[in-house]
């Protein structure tokens, strides 16, 4: 899989419905592709949404940005990628 990198999306809702489609293969097989993926209804609390995917250390091991310290989710977004392997 390759690095979904936020610059080519009109808005953030389109950019985590893609994430959250893409990144399914993390998700509990038992459960299904992307349950454990919330979808992103108000662009307003991608903070919110970002924490609670990717907030902590992830399924990887890996420490991500905290979203809270961005005020623009692109920023945060390219940041994510810079730091993590999203690689399947």
């Amino acid at each position: 899989m390759s690095i979904i990198y936020p610059q080519g999306f009109d808005n953030v809702i389109q950019w985590a419905d893609f994430m959250s489609g893409s990144l399914g293969f993390f998700a509990d097989p038992i459960c299904g592709s992307d349950s454990n993926y919330p979808r992103l209804d108000d662009p307003e609390k991608w903070q919110e949404w970002a924490a609670g995917m990717f907030g902590g250390v992830d399924a990887l091991g890996q420490d991500s940005p905290d979203p809270y310290a961005y005020d623009d989710w692109q920023e945060w977004a390219e940041r994510l990628f810079a730091t993590s392997n999203f690689t399947g």
